[in-house]
Order: structure tokens, then sequence, then C-alpha cells
């Protein structure tokens, strides 16, 4: 690595949690920070990493949000971020295929905005995990704003809409935030906490009476020719979840009756065999119901409050199982599903309010590498909030990193030193005594080799290789 850099302070701007945390067909957000600095916003981004064109997106913010707009579709782009004059690694990343045929509406799906007015469940997310219940109106109110900015033209929730089903916690989501839809249409589906009658909550008849006018906590609605399908999951007083008989001939005559309209379907818990953390206790009778229906595109879900995206290639081939995360929680995000004649592309993105997004990382405190441990099962993989459909088939974007791990002291060193050459960032390890340096980010393994074999040769010491979202 050469001759050591001694400092007593380590005064150099710091980039911090540097995310590439959503990839589309023409477009890609980059998140970082600059702990307890304000800094400039500032991207390189180009086709070839000798060629990188310099963009400004801010000015004096600790917390950084880039947005690169008007990319290519399936095309390679480089990129480093910038702070202070102080670079990022040089990474990598593909944008998604578009879906074949004409665009034709968007749509946006929140889950967990756990409201509470005060009257909060004090369940683990809140005591360990760093749910923000505090915030969970303004998150609620800062996601219904940034999704409506990106012209969705639907929007539906995915349940757990209140913390505790209290009267008060359903009066002021109607009257107080939902409006800031203003004309944006939108859907709700119940959750476990919204079926609460514990602690003085009025239940699934508070949900029904409150927010929807409805008879039934199920129902379906066609929009632009698409069949969307709400389903409840949800038992009073019960975490797992469950979808009962009638609703389950329900859900199969809807589906039958409805054959020639592709079909979106979205409930509270996981459902697809292989990801049961809290799901669905029947999830076999269901995956059996839906499999002779080609025409479901996706299923949408909450509950587990993270990014996470699955098939079950043996029963529904590559239809894919969403789990959108929570507004209140880490990454305290929602996803825009934009549609085309042949398919659609998802994207997840995090609350432009990056400040209480990390607050929430902050928060996690779990003493071995908690913030390691939170960023790694929340925010998932970048396939598991990128991913375009069509052709029957699903297409996720990969990513891998090459990085160091060394105590905190060895890791500053580092850092520093690779500022002066070719860039580099910092995350938290899972030992809490250590820092992981990142020298680069690619988009595919012959590209993140070849930077592992550079990178041996610049600074003298062994990385490793790590596919994003894993260990």
């Amino acid at each position: 690595m050469g001759s050591p850099i001694k400092r007593t302070n380590f005064s150099v701007t710091i980039i911090t949690n540097e995310e590439l945390y959503t990839v589309g067909s023409q477009h890609a957000v980059i998140t970082w920070v600059t702990p307890q600095q304000r800094a400039d916003t500032s991207m390189h981004i180009g086709k070839a990493p000798k060629h990188l064109i310099k963009h400004t997106i801010a000015l004096d913010t600790e917390f950084h949000y880039a947005e690169m707009y008007n990319l290519k579709p399936s095309t390679r782009y480089w990129y480093q971020v910038e702070s202070n004059g102080v670079k990022g690694s040089l990474n990598s990343f593909t944008t998604l295929p578009q879906p074949k045929g004409k665009y034709l509406f968007s749509f946006a799906v929140m889950s967990d905005t756990h409201i509470n007015y005060g009257e909060v469940s004090e369940d683990i997310n809140e005591i360990y995990l760093g749910k923000l219940v505090a915030y969970a109106n303004p998150l609620l109110i800062q996601c219904i704003l940034d999704s409506k900015r990106r012209d969705i033209d639907l929007a539906v929730i995915t349940g757990d809409l209140t913390d505790t089903a209290s009267s008060l916690q359903y009066s002021g989501l109607r009257n107080q935030l939902l409006p800031y839809f203003g004309d944006t249409p939108y859907l709700l589906c119940t959750g476990n906490h919204d079926k609460y009658t514990k602690n003085s909550g009025l239940g699934e008849q508070g949900f029904l009476d409150n927010l929807t006018g409805r008879e039934k906590t199920y129902t379906s609605i066609i929009f632009k020719d698409y069949l969307f399908l709400l389903i409840d999951s949800c038992k009073q007083n019960d975490n797992w979840g469950y979808i009962d008989p009638v609703q389950m001939q329900w859900l199969e005559s809807m589906l039958t009756t409805n054959r020639g309209l592709p079909a979106f379907l979205f409930l509270h818990h996981p459902c697809n065999g292989p990801d049961l953390w809290f799901g669905i206790k029947n999830h076999r009778e269901f995956l059996k119901l839906t499999r002779p229906f080609p025409n479901i595109q996706g299923v949408f879900c909450g509950h587990v409050h993270r990014n996470h995206v699955t098939t079950n290639r043996f029963t529904t081939g590559s239809r894919a199982y969403v789990e959108v995360p929570a507004t209140v929680q880490f990454p305290c995000a929602y996803a825009i599903v934009r549609v085309y004649e042949d398919g659609f592309e998802y994207n997840s993105y995090k609350v432009s309010r990056l400040d209480l997004s990390e607050m929430s990382r902050e928060r996690f405190i779990l003493k071995n590498g908690g913030k390691a441990i939170l960023t790694r099962y929340c925010l998932g993989r970048i396939g598991d909030r990128s991913f375009s459909y069509f052709d029957n088939q699903l297409f996720r974007p990969k990513q891998y990193e090459v990085s160091v791990t060394l105590e905190k002291s060895k890791a500053n060193e580092l850092y520093e030193n690779a500022l002066s050459i070719d860039g580099a960032s910092l995350v938290p390890a899972y030992d809490t005594q250590k820092s992981k340096v990142i020298l680069g980010r690619y988009d595919c393994l012959p590209l993140t080799m070849q930077a592992l074999r550079q990178k041996y040769s610049r600074y003298g010491m062994h990385a490793r290789v790590i596919e994003d979202g894993f260990y």
C-alpha cells in the first residue's frame, strides 16, 4: 500500500453509505452521506471510465440524492460520486431492458406506514430495529408527494396503514394524510396492525368504516384494462397471514371471469413458498390456485419491511413476488411500477427525506454490526429494488463490490490513500470495531475480477469480492 498515512485527526470528507439504490431502463438513483459535513452532490457519469461528464445536482447538504435521467436501456454506464472534491470509487451499472410496446400508465406501491398519532404498538421494530414511529406521518406525506412528482396514475398501499387501529389513527389518516394524494386515486389493503382490537383498536371495522366505505376488506377494480385484486391476508390480533376459503373462491372466480385481462395482486403478507417470514400459512393453496392464470403479472406485499423479490420456478415460472419496503423504517421507501403493452418495469425509491432514512439506519441497535445487518436485510440486492418483466422473463441487474474490511484506523488510512488515486467510500462492517472500504462496484463478474487484480497491484493488499445484498 506504500507508506502509511499518519494523521491524528481524520479530517478528509468521508463518503459513506454510498448506494446504487435503483436502476431503470432510462434512469438511476445513487445516494450517499457525508457525515456532519455539508457538501455538494455531484455525479460523474458516462459510457466509458475515461469519458465521464460531471453533473452537480445540489449544494450544501449532508445527505446526497443523485438521479441520472435520459439514459439508454440495456446500456453500461460508469459513475463516480463527488462531494467537496472527494470522489467515491469508480463503479458501473447496466440499465434495465425496457419492456416492449407502448407505455400505458404507472402506479405507486407503498406499505407499512404505521400511522400512530402518539398511540404506538411498541413492537420489536420500534424498540430495536429503527422503526420511526414519531416520523410516520411526515414520511407518508413525503412518499405521497415524491411519487406524485413521478406522474403516477394510481397508488396502492398494502396494509399496516395504522400502528394500533385506533379511532384517532384512522380519522387522522383519512382527514389529514390521504388527502395529499389529491386527484390521484388510491387503493388500500388491510394489514395485521389494522386488525388490532387490543389496546382499544377498532380492528377491521375501523378500516372499513373510516378508510374505504366497503362492505368487505377485499375487493377488485379494473383500471385502464388491468385487473387489480386487493386481498385480505390478515386475521384479528395475529401477525401471521391466512386467506380464508370464501376469499379463495372469490379470488378464483375473479381470475376466471377476467382471464383476458392482465392482473396485479396485492396483499399484506408474503405468499411465496420459498419466503415465509410471517407469511400466509396456506401459501400452498394460494400458489396452486393462482398457478393456472398466466395473466397475473406480479404479486405485491409488505409486512416484512424490506426490498425482496422471489420467484417460484416450479409453480409460477418467472412471476415476481415483490416485498415492498416500509415507509416508516429503513430505507423508508416506496415503489413505482411502469406498465407497458408487454410487461412492466419496477423501481423502489428512497423517500427524498434521506435524513430520516439514515436516522432509521442509525437507530438499529444490535451490538454486532447492527447497521450492516439492517442494511443487508432491508435494502436487499439491486435486483430486489429494480427489475423489468416481459416475454415471461424477469430481468434483474446485479452488482458486485471489491472491498477491504480493516480495523477502523487502518480503514481510514486506506480510504485516504485511495482518494488520491481512484476514489473510495466507507460503509459499516459487521464487526463494529472495523470499517469496510469500498474500492469499486461493478455490474458483472469479469469486470469485478479485473478490478480486483488492479486494486491488489495499486494497494498491495488483498480485497474480496461480494455480490451486493450478501455477506
